[in-house]
């Protein structure tokens, strides 16, 4: 009996152990994602965006492309100049190496607006990502 709670024991870890590597793996991508974002790195976002990357703004309707997102980004720049960001991974959702959630509290200058950001993962770039509103405050992030 023992040698099978052990075994069952040692399977589950095993099982495990492709999962939390995959999530950390997911956080390390992610953690990069909101650095370069909130930074406006160009350079970095621009990497971390695979060639056919498509970015959905879901409450605007707008779907952009990679090229369009990066020239977007001076605008952003003048936005996110005067703004405060904080994000986590959603703990409600999946994350492995393929796909993960983050909500993300921005805080501008006369709002704040609690997004969910679902992201798809493709060789260590982001393939696709989608943007909602969860919230128009930050309060319960």
């Amino acid at each position: 009996m023992r040698l099978i709670r052990t075994v069952l024991i040692a399977a589950t870890v095993l099982v495990a152990i492709p999962a939390v590597a995959a999530a950390q793996t997911t956080s390390s991508l992610l953690e990069r994602w909101y650095t370069a974002l909130f930074d406006v790195n160009r350079v970095a976002l621009t990497d971390l965006l695979a060639d056919d990357a498509k970015i959905e703004l879901g409450d605007l309707e707008v779907t952009q492309t990679k090229a369009e997102f990066v020239e977007a980004l001076d605008e952003w720049e003048e936005i996110a100049a005067t703004a405060n960001f904080a994000w986590q991974l959603d703990p409600e959702a999946r994350i492995d190496d393929t796909t993960a959630t983050a909500l993300v509290c921005y805080q501008f200058t006369d709002n704040e607006l609690l997004i969910r950001e679902a992201f798809t993962f493709k060789g260590g770039k982001i393939i696709h990502s989608v943007q909602t509103t969860v919230d128009e405050s930050c309060d319960e992030f």
